[in-house]
């Protein structure tokens, strides 16, 4: 989250069973030139092993939007979105999006800026998603 009383209640163990990892990654704060809200999900179907879903892509929003099990939080953050190629500019890094396949009885998608996070994902069984080979799902501020 990028939200600070949400970081503050996932601190002080507001959120019963849920934790910070310690990784992060920066996003933009407002909207400027070229980049797309992220739209940010909560499923509540799957018990204590619902997550948090995010979607840089107006379709894919939309989509998630549509789906009962999924509840629209809200636009929470701006980021940029990749060439098909799943490369970003500059001064930007690539945030990868893993689906663990339904692991667990329940879908869940982990974000991270570190390769060896997604290579361990990969190994248990997850998912790339998004674009180029390594599954980059949208561009954020180094």
């Amino acid at each position: 989250t990028s939200i600070a009383d949400e970081i503050a209640k996932l601190d002080n163990g507001t959120f019963a069973g849920w934790a910070r990892t310690g990784k992060q990654f920066n996003v933009f704060a407002n909207g400027s030139a070229g980049t797309v809200p992220t739209c940010r999900f909560f499923s509540t179907s799957f018990g204590t092993k619902s997550s948090h879903f995010y979607a840089t892509s107006t379709s894919e929003c939309a989509t998630v939007k549509a789906n009962p099990n999924w509840q629209f939080e809200g636009e929470v953050f701006f980021a940029r979105s990749p060439l098909p190629d799943g490369s970003c500019p500059a001064g930007e890094r690539p945030v990868y999006r893993v689906y663990n396949n339904g692991q667990g009885d329940a879908p869940n998608h982990r974000y991270t800026i570190d390769q060896a996070i997604r290579a361990l994902m990969l190994a248990q069984g997850g998912i790339a998603e998004g674009y180029g080979t390594l599954g980059v799902i949208m561009c954020v501020p180094n």
